[in-house]
């Protein structure tokens, strides 16, 4: 088991207000006759773009779909907004294969792998110059995240014991300014506070990302309620149909659809440092996604995911991601 020093997590409470107050009941229709689907998401370039740009350039309204966009902070707070059922559908990070391995919602569609966006970072003067050199040391990360997963596997895969890491848990924006003002010598954190890690740490030492290990590949994707999933597939199959629309805008005109998409996030960061997170993902065209589907790719991608979480204790057992992950949603989409 992990050693942890904890400490409270604070806005999950927030994001579940708001969407809680949402107007919509599942499967109503809006006053143009669009079925209205409420969708949360992470406010960040690798999970939400694709989101982001179908509905600014009308993708959904296409579709016939009028969606209500609630952001959240964690995928741990949008999970248990959609289990209570105040949102339909949620577009997170890896915690795609975390809640629905418990039997909390349907997997349906994935965005990107996150190549480089999660990162382990080292204090000037810790000492700490390769994932070997965190044995004895705290490092602060959000348990159960993204970030933990990559901790998790840079550790085994460099042969240190996890019993020798105390992991602080805090939440990410607490990370981040615990490790610039020295409280801890380390930090596994995502982007884009990596920007503040740079600019107020500027000699600290970039470790490892996601992208160095081939088990830490992290898919966000989208995740739709057990009851909204069970009556309202063809739904789903719209969604999907603006999110292959919009998944081809960012492979064929990426700066433009970016510059288009990137405002929408303008409250959590500047338009220069989404399009560099964007950057960070590593993309694939709907034909490349049709093949990952039918191979088994995305299914493994999902699977390794889920066993890092069985590893660290934040899932109690394996689950074959079929059971959970419905790819047959975009194969049906994309043959269209």
């Amino acid at each position: 088991m992990w050693r942890k020093t904890t400490a409270a997590m604070g806005a999950a409470a927030l994001a579940l207000t708001a969407a809680a107050c949402g107007s919509e009941e599942t499967g109503t229709t809006s006053s143009d006759g669009e079925q209205v689907v409420r969708i949360g998401y992470i406010p960040g370039p690798a999970p939400a773009m694709n989101l982001l740009l179908a509905d600014e350039r009308g993708y959904f309204a296409d579709e016939g779909i009028d969606v209500e966009l609630t952001p959240f902070q964690t995928g741990i707070s949008l999970s248990n907004a959609l289990t209570g059922g105040s949102i339909d559908v949620g577009v997170m990070g890896a915690v795609v294969a975390n809640f629905p391995a418990r039997g909390q919602g349907k997997l349906f569609l994935l965005n990107n792998l996150e190549a480089d966006i999660q990162q382990i970072w080292a204090a000037p003067g810790s000492g700490i110059e390769s994932v070997a050199d965190l044995a004895g040391r705290k490092v602060a990360t959000t348990t159960g995240s993204a970030a933990h997963l990559l901790l998790h596997v840079a550790l085994k895969a460099n042969d240190v014991s996890t019993e020798d890491v105390e992991v602080v848990n805090l939440d990410m924006p607490a990370v981040a300014n615990t490790f610039v003002t020295g409280g801890v010598p380390a930090a596994a954190l995502w982007a884009p506070f990596d920007t503040q890690v740079e600019e107020q740490l500027p000699d600290a030492t970039l470790v490892s990302t996601s992208a160095d290990y081939e088990k830490a590949a992290i898919a966000g994707g989208w995740v739709a309620n057990n009851d909204y999933y069970a009556d309202n597939k063809d739904a789903l199959g719209a969604i999907t149909r603006a999110w292959l629309k919009s998944n081809a805008d960012l492979m064929n005109e990426r700066e433009k659809a970016l510059n288009e998409a990137c405002p929408r996030l303008e409250k959590y960061m500047s338009l220069d440092t989404c399009i560099e997170i964007f950057g960070k993902t590593q993309t694939f065209t709907n034909d490349e996604w049709a093949t990952f589907y039918e191979d088994g790719t995305a299914l493994d991608w999902v699977g390794r995911m889920e066993q890092v979480f069985v590893d660290i204790g934040a899932l109690p057992e394996f689950v074959e991601p079929e059971n959970f992950f419905d790819t047959s949603i975009y194969q049906d989409a994309v043959s269209q």
